[in-house]
């Protein structure tokens, strides 16, 4: 009996992974996650909206697409995703579909380093460390910033 019990248990986790899109995603099944992302991405979760992002930035299982990833980066940042927040900050220090924008980059990382992202931190040490702002300009988007602190 116990063995029938065990058995139908990890038939009913491997069943629960097939529709985990993290699960599915950290397995490389990009195609299968999308569409469960996707489907929750336009229902409003940020979580989800950052994920779709992270495909469209890499191009995972469909053609990479700087547009569609900032425009699901900054749905999720708008929702208070700190990893989104981050992602949509990477963007506009690499000027990658936005045009290069140092101030509005540390904005992103600064907001996402106080929504707890381990990274930003970084990212805005290297924006001083290699002098791409002055004192004054972080200076400037931490004010911008104060907006979207809680």
């Amino acid at each position: 009996m116990k063995k029938i019990i065990f058995i139908l248990l990890l038939f009913i986790v491997g069943c629960s992974n097939e529709n985990d899109p993290k699960v599915l995603f950290e397995n490389g099944e990009y195609e299968k996650s999308f569409k469960l992302w996707m489907s929750r991405a336009v229902n409003d979760d940020r979580v989800a909206q950052n994920y779709v992002g992270i495909y469209y930035y890499l191009g995972l299982g469909l053609p990479r697409n700087y547009m569609f990833a900032k425009q699901w980066f900054e749905k999720a940042a708008m929702n208070g995703l700190a990893d989104a927040q981050y992602n949509l900050g990477v963007m506009y220090e690499n000027g990658e579909y936005v045009e290069k924008d140092y101030v509005t980059a540390y904005k992103w990382f600064y907001i996402a380093n106080y929504k707890g992202n381990t990274h930003a931190s970084r990212r805005m040490q290297g924006l001083a460390d290699e002098h791409k702002l002055f004192p004054n300009q972080m200076r400037r988007a931490e004010v911008l910033a104060e907006e979207f602190l809680d």
